[in-house]
């Protein structure tokens, strides 16, 4: 018979559980929304029905467009293979901050960062657009590494910065002050807020006596003004929606950003960057589409994300109820599951999604082994 567990020994499991589930959990968000990325809310009704786990990559649930691309869907960027369970770009490129923090514990750097990545990351078939020409700026000594964002195109990565959550475990506060000090080799100030916001969540979440309200919380309290407003608003929504189409309708009333601001260069339909700008104009929805119908701002893609989780209480049925948002729903997705997997822990995960996810990964990422080295990373 195996001697009973000391308190200590009981916390340090649950503990572990807890950051194991929000890497994994995020993961899993994240091949939930895959297949039906970039989707509008009444196509993936239409097509799709309601999505309550893990789907493949297949004609059912995939837009068109994505299914007659040269080359095929599955490449490093959209979706790493086909099966069920794969990982898209927002889980890929995370393994990467993820090895950044395992690898430099202590004080870390947003010119250390920059040159880790730049050495290190996968970052020439991940979002190049975006982040190389940044880190090259910073390593040609064209901008500062603590103020590269404030000129940066905008839009995309949110997930990559989670791991800072998990590694300050239980203190949102000093979780919200590197990841905003950090992102800003890439992030303007409002993008570095929602940043803050989200690892702040995490790290609030991996409390042993964490709340989906003290998440919530959490969250507002990093934020600035119109990070603050563009969340309250979605929270609002949550409450007053009746079920998950009737969440998705609400929210594409109030909350979306122009779908046509181009996705590499800065262009008017960009969302403010600034912390304290007014509220952007309310961006009226398509009814419907069959066709590629997105975003790539955080001013979009958190409020929706916050609104999913409020809506589900912090349950583990946030995920898919984020998923069926559409959207960017494979960024809105790892988000919730990063909060839902922290909150309640991977022994709460559905035991078929966790194992989907940790195998047809396996190539790319030890989900598993990399949650362990953080949960015990600083």
């Amino acid at each position: 018979m195996q001697p009973p567990q000391s308190e200590e020994e009981t916390e340090m499991k649950r503990n572990q559980d807890k950051c194991i589930g929000s890497h994994i959990g995020a993961a899993i968000g994240d091949a939930m929304g895959g297949p039906v990325e970039s989707s509008h809310y009444k196509r993936i009704k239409r097509d799709c029905g309601e999505i309550t786990g893990l789907v493949p990559y297949d004609e059912t649930y995939m837009l068109r467009e994505r299914l007659e691309r040269e080359g095929g869907p599955f490449f490093p960027g959209y979706a790493l293979h086909g099966e069920q369970g794969s990982i898209t770009d927002d889980t890929f490129c995370r393994k990467d901050m993820a090895n950044f923090v395992i690898e430099h514990p202590g004080d870390r750097t947003p010119e250390m960062l920059a040159n880790w990545l730049l050495e290190n990351a996968e970052l020439d078939t991940q979002w190049p657009q975006i982040m190389l020409p940044v880190l090259e700026r910073i390593r040609n000594g064209e901008v500062e590494a603590a103020t590269a964002g404030e000129t940066a195109k905008q839009g995309g990565g949110i997930g990559w910065w989670f791991p800072f959550g998990i590694v300050h475990a239980g203190n949102p506060e000093a979780a919200a002050e590197e990841a905003r000090r950090l992102s800003a080799i890439w992030k303007a100030p409002l993008e570095r807020d929602f940043v803050a916001a989200v690892v702040a969540g995490i790290a609030e979440a991996l409390k042993d006596d964490a709340t989906w309200q003290s998440v919530r919380d959490a969250m507002l309290t990093q934020c600035g003004p119109l990070a603050r407003k563009l969340l309250e608003r979605a929270i609002r929504i949550a409450g007053a929606a009746t079920d998950t189409w009737d969440l998705a309708e609400r929210l594409y009333s109030e909350v979306l950003i122009s779908e046509t601001a181009h996705i590499w260069e800065i262009t008017p339909d960009d969302p403010p960057t600034a912390h304290d700008a007014p509220l952007p104009p309310v961006h009226p929805p398509l009814d419907d589409s069959d066709v590629s119908y997105t975003t790539y701002f955080f001013a979009e893609q958190i409020p929706l994300a916050m609104a999913a989780f409020v809506y589900a209480k912090g349950e583990v049925s946030a995920i898919p109820v984020c998923v069926n948002l559409g959207r960017d729903c494979d960024t809105t997705g790892t988000l919730v599951g990063a909060l839902v997997g922290a909150l309640h822990g991977e022994s709460a995960l559905p035991t078929e999604w966790v194992e989907a996810v940790c195998e047809a990964n396996k190539a790319e990422i030890d989900l598993r082994d990399q949650a362990e080295r953080l949960a015990t990373a600083g």
